[in-house]
This record gives structure tokens, sequence and C-alpha cells, in this order.
């Protein structure tokens, strides 16, 4: 006769049909799975903000590109530049004669408010340093 198993020691077949750890487990995964498949959502979106950050700046640089050509070919213009040869340099073609107007400076009305040199007081002279010195050391009280 074989002795009954004891009580104490749970047999394979005990382990196998207690589903409390299976349940455990399958959580464990569950939420390992879930915190992955997170991760990788933030991830994927950092990647779409920077690739719209640098779309952002190709459509920016595509637009300076386009001013500094339009600038160049104004720049390369032979009528810009002899317009800028004569404004900025004071360069006139061969046969012309460069002409400077210079604006004089207006006559001072009559009506003016006086400038702050006119409406001063005249200014007292000031004394010799050793004078200035002497009155330091020993001031002259009067009474």
């Amino acid at each position: 006769m074989t002795a009954p198993p004891s009580s104490k020691q749970p047999t394979v077949e005990q382990n196998r049909r207690n589903p409390r750890l299976l349940i455990l487990l399958l959580f464990l995964l569950c939420g390992l799975f879930v915190a992955g498949y997170i991760e990788r959502l933030a991830a994927l979106e950092r990647t779409r903000q920077d690739v719209e950050a640098m779309t952002e700046r190709i459509a920016a640089a595509q637009q300076r590109r386009a001013s500094l050509l339009a600038e160049l070919q104004r720049v390369q213009d032979p009528h810009y530049l002899a317009l800028q040869a004569r404004d900025l340099l004071g360069l006139a073609p061969e046969g012309e004669l460069p002409v400077v107007v210079y604006d004089a400076p207006a006559p001072p009305s009559q009506f003016a408010e006086p400038s702050a040199a006119q409406t001063r007081p005249p200014a007292t002279p000031t004394p010799a340093p050793w004078r200035q010195w002497l009155e330091l050391i020993f001031p002259l009280s009067l009474p």
C-alpha cells in the first residue's frame, strides 16, 4: 500500500492547477508590454516633432535662398550697378560732370528762442588754485 501524499507539500499537479501564479505572471507580462508600447509611442512623437522642426527649417532656408538669389540677380543688373556707383561712390560715366548740391544752413530766425549759450548768465572767473587751497585750509568767516 502506498501512503497518501502529505498535505504539507503541494504536488506538481496542484501547482499546475493553481491559477493565481499564472494570472500574476500574465499581468506582469502585460504590464511590461504596455510600458514598452508607451515608450515607443513617446519616441515616435519625439521623432514626429523633430521632423516638423526640420521641415520648418528647410522651408525657411528655401525662402532665404530664394530671396538671396533675387538679390543676386538685382545686384548683377548693370543699371543697378551704375546707380549704386553714382549714388554711393559719386562716380559718373565718361562725358558727364557730377554735380553735388549741398544744403545751405538755415539763417537764424528773429523769432527763434535763444540758445542755451545766449541765455546763460556770465560765468564768474574762478580764482587761482593757490587761492582755492588757501580758502579751503583757512576759511574766512564773515560776521
